[in-house]
């Protein structure tokens, strides 16, 4: 039997949560993507888990070759695949 990760503490997960915010606000969430989707998915106390298992790595941008995505294109690709997938679960039916 494992024994669980240790938690840590209110401050280092605060400041971890800082950090994945300010990389959805200014950087569109690409740097941070494992934290990112496991909060989506997996909700806030997944995350918190996730927090004491093992260091995040972010991806940092090359320098002069960051690619600026159009602000709102992540809801646009989901609402995109959203429709797709209920076309096919209503063809399925009909």
């Amino acid at each position: 039997m494992t024994e669980p990760a240790a938690m840590p503490d209110g401050h280092a997960l605060a400041e971890c949560y800082e950090v994945l915010r300010k990389d959805v606000v200014e950087f569109g969430g690409g740097r941070s993507m494992r934290g990112r989707a496991l909060l989506m998915f997996k909700g806030m106390a997944a995350w918190m888990r996730c927090m004491g298992e093992a260091p995040v790595r972010t991806l940092m941008p090359a320098a002069g070759n960051e690619m600026r995505l159009p602000a709102g294109i992540e809801q646009n690709l989901v609402n995109i695949v959203a429709t797709m997938a209920f076309a096919t679960a209503l063809e399925g039916i009909a």
